[in-house]
């Protein structure tokens, strides 16, 4: 399926929305910010928040990208996905577009937001 050039700025325009209620709500949450610093994981605080509140929104609790991974993740960790599992958890990657211009400064630069997907632990089995 092809989208308009109007419905990617629409879809870009909704993930920096969730992303940026992410960012203000996770600036007052010092439980929150203890436990990101407890687990010491190699993601942004607020791509850790954004994903810990999609998982208590779906139910789910646990910890971000230690109880819930992507698909690949959870394969190379020994684990697949219970048959008929959709995930419902949602993580997102800012990804910096290179126009094929050399440019200075990072700034000049266009980043756009990727939604990726998550399983969380109870939805997942031992590989045999």
């Amino acid at each position: 399926m092809r989208y308009t050039k109007q419905q990617k700025q629409e879809y870009f325009n909704k993930l920096r929305a969730r992303w940026n209620v992410s960012k203000k709500l996770s600036e007052n949450d010092e439980t929150v910010k203890a436990l990101y610093r407890e687990v010491g994981l190699n993601f942004s605080y607020t791509s850790f928040y954004f994903t810990l509140m999609d998982m208590r929104a779906n139910g789910y609790d646990g910890i971000p990208y230690i109880d819930c991974k992507t698909y690949k993740k959870w394969e190379e960790a020994g684990f697949k996905v219970k048959k008929g599992e959709h995930s419902k958890i949602d993580g997102i990657v800012w990804l910096e577009i290179n126009s094929g211009k050399e440019t200075e400064d990072d700034e000049d630069r266009p980043v756009y937001p990727k939604l990726y997907h998550l399983f969380h632990k109870s939805q997942v089995e031992p590989l045999k």
